[in-house]
């Protein structure tokens, strides 16, 4: 008798228990009468990946019922695609080879299988026609994320002394046909424009998924249980697989600390990614992977954290000032703080190996300047992060708006300065004092920063704002197959679940720019493939020129011409001088503080622009995207 009462109180825990996770019981009965909705294909997040499953989906099967939840309002979707960089990678198809030898290299020492690298290789080259035929059908177009049309050989490359590193490809963007230029949030946007035109694509805002609901017999996920705008729970069926598309948990600073060990940090992308994708994966039995490479993979960047906003802002990545250092918990200066760490994700070389910078390891780290550069230039970035990008705020170029809020902290003095950072006054003081001694002698011998980036900090008054590391994206999730089916732990499919983007990402430890975006829409559209048993055939002629072609250089009439570059951070007028009939001299004239470069890329590029000795500016390898832009703008200045 006590057995069986104790049988009896053991099913009705387990059944207790599964119903807790969300989970269908054997002994539940299936019926349609238990499902809120049912749809075709469902999709959780609207980033990217998802956006980019969608239409595969629908051109696939247009008469499916495909239907996104996506956990923001519609005014701030976009996940971290809407505020990133807007370059997704292509190699071109003889860089296949080289691209996958340096993505093997960027993976050491955490190797992915190789038949995932042979998939992301093979479907960044061949992609783009779909890309293209996609969003022109929209209004939008792909070309150089710099301005301009697309080039192979047009991109940076991070790791520059990696085998295959000397892959051809270029770094594509999506803008509004015609424009020729950087466009914010351009790649989402068009994606966006292009499922705007589907009529079996819905997009839920404001609805987030809880929790899968999974057989317990076959394993099989069934569906999701989402919340909708009025706080309703809603069982949702989907006939032919969920898709997690939900980003990663870069705003879920417990998951921060257990996962990466990072003690403080932010996200300077969407406040919505924290973890829903992680919790619902390891509930249903997903092999996790990529959780806590040897770097935050994407990197993070020093961000500038205030009350009102959830997300960070970013600290200006280039100074043209030098009055400014950053100290650590010691009140020391702790490494070349104007080394342009952001060419490589912000990273540095230690013990014969990129790491992430020091930041999360010396925190608090404030940054200490005076007035020269309070005056003349915005501390933080005023094209990049989410308050920008997606909320809407305008930092203040003089920075009198953020002081006047409390952001940034000001004083007449440097020892009144350190008592309001909570700093000790005596070591303030010796740290400015060191530094501006190693200003006067030419040379710093603490860390080799460039004297050209060195300005003693000597006119009042004087600031300081505290930085934190901010994430770009995470890359742990379930580990999934070139199909983007999610695996168990015995490394076998969970039928009808699906993973794509960063949540699982195959970036397994150095990130190269582009790869993210291009991995959103290669994972999201096999997805797509794999639940409905096809391909699209969505496709166009993708045209691109070469850095190696050169036409005949025209005579240019002599004068002064000048163009605007719509770049990245804001528009940037160029002056070109032309004399003996050719380029003699490329000035930025107006917009210079927004170049994501400094004094000596600039000096440089442009020098390169003379010795090309021709009206047909081609880009120069390894330039900056910036300087592809201007390469643009001559082009435009010349012509008239």
């Amino acid at each position: 008798m006590n057995i069986g009462r104790r049988l009896t109180g053991l099913v009705v825990s387990m059944f207790m228990l599964l119903t807790a996770f969300g989970c269908s019981t054997a002994t539940e009965p299936k019926t349609e009468e238990k499902w809120d909705r049912e749809v075709d294909f469902l999709i959780v997040g609207y980033g990217l990946a998802g956006e980019a499953a969608a239409l595969e989906a629908s051109d696939i099967a247009p008469d499916a019922s495909i239907l996104v939840l996506e956990k923001m309002p519609e005014t701030l979707a976009g996940g971290n695609s809407i505020a990133s960089g807007q370059t997704f990678i292509v190699p071109s198809e003889s860089g296949v080879e080289g691209f996958k030898e340096y993505i093997r290299n960027c993976n050491e020492p955490n190797p992915i299988p190789e038949e995932y690298l042979d998939f992301l290789a093979t479907e960044f080259a061949d992609q783009i026609k779909w890309v293209q035929g996609t969003v022109n059908a929209a209004g939008y177009e792909v070309g150089y994320v710099g301005g301009g049309p697309l080039r192979w050989g047009s991109l940076v490359v991070e790791f520059a002394e990696f085998p295959g590193a000397g892959f051809e490809g270029t770094s594509a963007h999506i803008r509004k046909e015609g424009s020729g230029a950087f466009e914010n949030g351009g790649v989402w946007k068009g994606f966006n424009a292009a499922v705007e035109m589907r009529d079996n694509i819905e997009v839920a805002y404001s609805t987030p998924a809880i929790d899968l609901i999974q057989d317990p017999q076959t394993k099989a996920i069934l569906g999701v249980i989402a919340q909708d705008p009025e706080g309703n729970l809603i069982r949702i069926k989907a006939n032919k697989g969920v898709l997690l598309a939900c980003g990663g948990f870069e705003n879920n600073l417990e998951m921060q600390r257990n996962y990466h060990g990072m003690d403080t940090v932010y996200t300077a992308g969407t406040p919505g990614n924290t973890g829903d994708g992680i919790r619902m994966l390891m509930k249903v039995g997903a092999k996790m992977w990529h959780m806590n490479n040897q770097t935050q993979s994407g990197g993070f960047w020093l961000g500038i954290k205030v009350p009102e906003y959830e997300s960070t802002f970013m600290r200006n990545m280039t100074f043209k000032s030098g009055a400014w250092i950053e100290i650590d918990s010691d009140t020391q200066r702790f490494y070349n703080e104007s080394k342009d760490y952001h060419r490589q994700h912000m990273k540095y070389v230690e013990y014969g190996r990129y790491v992430d910078l020091p930041h999360e390891r010396a925190l608090p780290v404030h940054l200490i300047f005076d007035d020269k550069l309070a005056s003349s230039e915005s501390v933080a970035s005023q094209w990049l992060s989410w308050p920008i990008t997606t909320e809407g705020y305008v930092w203040s170029k003089n920075n009198e708006d953020e002081i006047a809020k409390g952001w940034i902290i000001k004083a007449d003095t440097i020892e009144e300065l350190a008592e309001k950072i909570g700093r000790d006054p005596v070591e303030l003081k010796a740290a400015i004092d060191r530094y501006n001694a190693m200003v006067d002698a030419g040379a710093d011998s603490d860390f080799n920063r460039d004297p050209a980036t060195m300005e003693k900090i000597d006119q009042a008054p004087y600031y300081a704002v505290e930085l934190t590391p901010t994430l770009v994206a995470t890359t742990g999730g379930a580990q999934r197959n070139t199909h983007s089916q999610v695996l168990d732990w015995d490394g076998n499919p969970i039928p009808n679940l699906y993973e794509a983007g960063e949540l699982g990402s195959y970036v397994s430890n150095l990130y190269q720019n582009g790869v993210f975006l291009s991995e959103a829409i290669a994972s999201g559209r096999a997805a797509a493939q794999h639940a409905f048993d096809g391909k699209s055939t969505v496709t166009s002629v993708v045209e691109a020129g070469s850095n190696e072609e050169k036409p005949a250089d025209p005579k240019l009439e002599d004068g002064k011409y000048d163009a605007i570059y719509k770049g990245q951070h804001g528009d940037i007028k160029i002056e070109v001088t032309i004399a003996d009939g050719k380029i003699t001299n490329v000035e930025a004239v107006e917009g210079k503080e927004f170049l994501f470069m400094d004094d000596t890329q600039l000096s440089d590029y442009i020098q390169a622009i003379i010795d090309a000795d021709s009206s047909e500016v081609d880009t120069i390898s390894g330039a900056t995207l910036d300087c592809q832009g201007i390469s643009a703008a001559v082009k435009e200045a010349v012509k008239k």
